[in-house]
């Protein structure tokens, strides 16, 4: 792979990565073999560079380029172009700045642990998306952000927020939920900056390293006059209910139920989101994993809850398949959630019963 200036590309070279606008629209999928009218669409949006392969291919040999109306705006990018999305996307980097410097003074003690002053931006955030059912019309859009901690505590606390409600848990317990969700990766400040900002995927060994910030996030906290629910999900959200979890390889209800929740959200955004080291996974990607082994790592209500609610979330929006088609999703499969019915053009695709296909980006 190699990055090329948009001046110096040829037909016959091979895209590597998902070639997208600065507003963050899809120009054309990875592995799409240019042709000059390719090239053509890449200059008029004013890019610099890209990634290509380093062999090339015969034109028209490669992947099928996205079909259907992409001069019409998707649902997707409709939301990013309102001043409400504009007015969030500010606000929730600006609340990650601050987040940053509260997590920093916390780490070495030279502030009180005030967990209804830190929460107070993200209920902020929730009146700004217009509740619970704008939330992740916001959150689908943020993918540009690799940001791995202060965002993601805030990300995390919107969804641990979202699904408690969905649960309809008392409102004491949605609260309590969105701090533990914020709160949940605060032991990462105690880990070695080298780590946090590596550009590569961790090794064994620093895996290792980076698992000990739950660890070192309990003890930082044991000792705070906080909710007990709160100390335990920093300590437990990585624990999972067949034991296979760390640090302490719990099972069942041993599991905090509030570390219950804000592992499934941990989960969902950090998969989806865009990481330094790689793309952001596919939503519906994540959601079949869940699906083929959720009930064995997750809490049944919690898994269940998520999985039946956050699907509906893109009804209408606008996606790739694996085979180069573009369409919306129109139905809901409930017997296979990440297997929706996509209307491309004229044809309506059941990916239930389509087992070869299957969505690769949501655009």
């Amino acid at each position: 792979m190699k990055l090329v200036s948009v001046d110096k590309l040829i037909p016959g070279m091979v895209v590597s990565e998902n070639v997208y606008t600065l507003d963050d629209r899809l120009v054309l999928p990875k592995d799409t073999v240019l042709d000059q009218k390719d090239i053509e669409r890449i200059k008029s949006y004013s890019l610099y560079n890209i990634f290509v392969e380093e062999e090339m291919k015969p034109v028209g040999s490669g992947a099928k380029k996205p079909e259907g109306p992409l001069s019409t705006p998707s649902y997707a990018e409709k939301i990013r172009n309102t001043e409400e999305f504009i007015i969030f996307k500010q606000h929730i980097e600006d609340y990650s700045e601050q987040l940053e410097e509260s997590f920093r003074m916390l780490a070495n003690d030279s502030i009180p642990l005030d967990v209804e002053k830190l929460t107070e931006p993200v209920y902020h955030l929730f009146v700004e998306a217009g509740g619970t059912a704008g939330i992740f019309d916001m959150l689908h859009n943020l993918r540009d952000n690799s940001d791995a901690v202060f965002m993601h505590s805030l990300n995390v606390s919107l969804i641990s927020n979202t699904l408690a409600t969905w649960m309809k848990l008392p409102e004491e317990k949605v609260q309590v939920a969105t701090a533990a969700g914020l709160l949940h990766d605060i032991g990462k400040m105690l880990v070695p900056s080298e780590l946090l900002n590596k550009k590569q995927e961790l090794t064994e060994y620093e895996q290792r390293a980076m698992n000990e910030h739950v660890i070192k996030g309990y003890e930082l906290v044991k000792d705070k006059n906080i909710d007990a629910h709160i100390k335990n999900t920093i300590l437990m959200h990585h624990e999972l209910r067949d034991g296979s979890g760390f640090p302490l390889h719990l099972k069942n209800e041993k599991i905090d139920e509030i570390a219950s929740i804000v592992t499934v959200a941990n989960v969902y955004d950090n998969l989806t989101s865009r990481r330094i080291y790689r793309e952001p996974v596919c939503p519906f990607a994540v959601l079949e994993q869940f699906e083929k082994n959720g009930l064995d790592k997750y809490e049944p209500n919690a898994i269940m809850t998520f999985m039946g609610n956050i699907v509906n979330t893109f009804i209408a929006n606008r996606v790739k398949l694996s085979n180069g088609q573009v369409g919306e999703i129109i139905f809901i499969n409930p017997d296979h959630l990440s297997k929706p019915t996509v209307k491309c053009g004229d044809e309506f695709v059941d990916l239930a019963h389509n087992k070869g296909l299957s969505i690769t980006a949501v655009i």
